[in-house]
């Protein structure tokens, strides 16, 4: 063939390659492609024949897709990549988009191939293709281990091809399809059936990527060793483990790993989805190996020296990607990547990650890293604590900054609470549990007070936020007392805390927002001494003073 003519193929082909995808075999003529290609039909038919011989000679030289092409990449150069790996990769990429692994054009050459001998050939070693690498990766898997001894390899093969085209035939018409987690985790089942119940695989690859994982697993035996056994397959070592949060049917668990070099960060979030849901995988660090009491132990010898170093000791504790000490009244308030600590009456620390939201466990760990060194700031005498021990009717309360830790008491204290009680102090049904929660108990500009009873129980809540449409001069003020401890002076003792918190706070304005029908909050606020200005709206009473520098007011730093 003159070259001129191999040229001239060439350009036919890529026209013709276009319209099969475009309009199908049925739907492209010879014509057509002539047209495309700038040639006449009888050139067309001199140089790849009529239209099922031009269809032919197109699949012929047709590229295979691209899932297709890295399972063959990774036949013929292995390099550091665990078999199981590429195929998981693979599999994802033909269920995010089926035409990645079989477009229009190869299914319709499948179609045609029951009535065309020989497009039926051309096919045959097209599919022979694909088998062979499928066939040498489940090779690989074996080799290594990871298969039954009585599971068919040729069965493993047959499956996964069919399963791909069927997928990409359907696709168009399908209006209900499973998630990506859903068809992981259906893989995952089936990946175990077929693995040996004694998995150990040959340690073929250096695992020294560090990787950090974060999910929930069902609260149920062997769900740990479900995630375990999903992570092995891909050659991934645990370096530590470590439960930081759970629920009424799930625990949030925190792996530290190491990975061959090319497993991806995708390839594990997908296997650890097929044993647990919420997953986040972030990148590692060689510290990931020193255990957790060593690192408390470490960072609180190092407060000991300089307690200043506290927010940043607490930051690398729950291994937070910012950390900033910022005014009471000013930064983010809490929220699933925001972590808000009252660190001392006047400073919070915020810390901030993005890889993964904060659990329980990490807010309670870092508040008590933070207490720590006012604890040993206060014992050099360099800082006060902030408490107060009052007296009330039949008892002794305990006045003090909130924690993290307090949360769960608070909810249960909202729970033992009134409905009454609680609309007085929201004016709606509200939701005092997960984010809103941690906020309430601390989290917010400002600062967050509780009570305490002699038992050890946290009896009342208050809060002091800053008040942005009254300028930044200005707080508002707002409190719960449970219903029980109604009456006996509770309320007095927490509102003047209250109040000497924004006067330490240097507000110079204080506001609070009361239903009118709530006469015993009133008949408190009008009992503090300050002059008042209110104003009756819609049923609620808008209250406003002016607060003075120093509000009388004894602190002990003593308490349960």
């Amino acid at each position: 063939m003159a070259k001129s003519d191999e040229e001239l193929r060439a350009k036919i082909l890529d026209a013709a390659a276009t319209l099969f995808a475009e309009y199908g075999f049925s739907g492209t003529k010879v014509n057509m492609v002539a047209k495309a290609a700038g040639v006449s039909s009888a050139t067309v038919r001199r140089l790849t024949g009529k239209r099922a011989e031009l269809f032919e000679a197109v699949m012929a030289d047709r590229v295979s897709s691209s899932a297709a092409e890295r399972v063959a990449s990774a036949v013929e150069d292995p390099g550091d990549a665990p078999p199981i790996a590429v195929m998981l990769a693979a599999a994802q990429e033909v269920f995010a988009s089926p035409a990645a692994s079989w477009d229009i054009l190869e299914l319709e050459a499948l179609t045609r191939a029951h009535i065309d001998p020989r497009l039926c050939d051309v096919e045959a070693q097209r599919i022979g293709r694909r088998w062979d690498n499928a066939m040498s990766l489940v090779s690989q898997i074996r080799a290594n281990g990871g298969l039954d001894a009585g599971v068919s390899d040729r069965a493993i093969v047959q499956l996964a091809i069919a399963m791909s085209a069927g997928l990409a035939l359907l696709d168009p018409v399908l209006d209900r399809k499973p998630s990506m987690a859903d068809w992981i985790g259906l893989i995952a089942r089936v990946g175990q059936a077929i693995s040996p119940d004694d998995m150990i695989l040959e340690p073929s690859y250096e695992a020294r990527e560090p990787w950090r994982l974060r999910l929930e697993i069902t609260e149920q035996p062997g769900s740990l060793a479900r995630l375990v056994r999903a992570l092995a397959s891909l050659h991934v070592y645990i370096v530590a483990v470590q439960i930081v949060g759970h629920g009424d049917d799930f625990r949030t668990v925190d792996i530290a790993l190491t990975a061959p070099a090319s497993v991806t960060q995708d390839v594990i979030l997908a296997a650890a989805l097929s044993a647990g849901r919420h997953a986040y995988v972030g990148e590692g660090s060689p510290d990931d190996a020193l255990d957790l009491p060593t690192r408390v132990i470490d960072g609180a010898t190092a407060m000991v020296k300089t307690p200043e170093i506290a927010p940043l000791a607490a930051a690398e504790l729950v291994e937070a990607d910012a950390v900033e000490v910022a005014s009471a009244v000013e930064g983010e308030d809490d929220s699933p990547d925001v972590l808000r600590l009252q660190w001392t009456p006047e400073r919070h620390v915020i810390l901030q990650r993005s890889w993964a939201p904060f659990e329980r466990a990490e807010r309670t760990r870092a508040s008590a890293l933070l207490r720590l060194s006012s604890a040993i700031a206060a014992a050099s005498a360099n800082e006060d604590s902030l408490g107060w021990v009052e007296s009330i009717k039949g008892g002794t309360i305990w006045i003090r900054l909130a924690r993290p830790e307090d949360a769960d008491a608070v909810a249960a204290m909202h729970d033992r609470s009134s409905e009454k009680s609680r609309y007085q102090r929201y004016f709606s049904i509200t939701d005092w549990h997960g984010t809103k929660l941690y906020r309430l108990s601390g989290g917010h500009r400002g600062a967050t007070l509780v009570v305490m009873s002699e038992a050890g129980k946290i009896i009342g809540l208050g809060n002091v936020f800053p008040d942005p449409s009254e300028g930044g001069h200005a707080a508002e003020i707002a409190m719960i007392v449970e219903d029980e401890y109604q009456g006996r002076g509770v309320g007095t003792k927490l509102i003047r805390a209250l109040l000497h918190m924004a006067a330490r706070l240097e507000f110079t304005e204080i506001v609070a927002t009361v239903l009118a029908e709530n006469t015993g909050m009133l008949h408190l606020l009008r009992s503090t001494g300050l002059e008042w200005n209110s104003q009756i709206h819609d049923g609620i009473t808008y209250m406003k003073a002016t607060l003075p520098s120093r509000m009388e007011f004894v602190e002990a730093d003593t308490g349960p």
